[in-house]
């Protein structure tokens, strides 16, 4: 059973997805993930006890930059910094991965980021993966617009 037709499935694929892409940006612009990413921060605050020390968050609505970075986020340990691509991702996604930087933010202030930290597997990973988890349930009840 093909999902796609042979002729023209790639470009098809990628009209579904611009339709998709600027209908969330009618329901959530920038500037309401904008929003919603700073309530966020302030609930990741409270929840890992941070006491208001949190480093400073990049949005990039730059659409090839997943593709550039090879990743959706990253956690700049030197500058503090977390940066996390919001361009053509659900909401749910976006905070899913700014939840898993918060933590490796989290591990870098306590002296536990190594440089082996990020590798799949590793025991900080790992912990990021789980606990960003534990953080997207708990935020999702009472926010629920995350999972439009």
């Amino acid at each position: 059973m093909r999902m796609f037709p042979a002729t023209g499935s790639k470009e098809r694929l990628f009209q579904m997805m611009g339709r998709v892409s600027r209908l969330n940006e009618e329901i959530l612009s920038p500037d309401k993930k904008s929003e919603i990413v700073r309530h966020f921060m302030e609930f990741a605050d409270d929840r890992l006890n941070m006491n208001g020390d949190m480093p400073k968050v990049k949005l990039s609505f730059d659409e090839t930059d997943a593709q550039t970075r090879k990743s959706f986020g990253n956690y700049n340990p030197e500058a503090k910094e977390i940066l996390v691509v919001a361009a053509n991702r659900n909401l749910g996604d976006i905070l899913r991965t700014l939840a898993h930087e918060l933590i490796h933010y989290k591990q870098d202030k306590e002296g536990r980021i190594k440089p082996n930290s990020g590798e799949t597997g590793s025991t900080e990973e790992n912990e990021a993966n789980s606990l960003a988890g534990v953080l997207m349930r708990e935020f999702g009840k009472n926010n629920p617009i995350i999972f439009e």
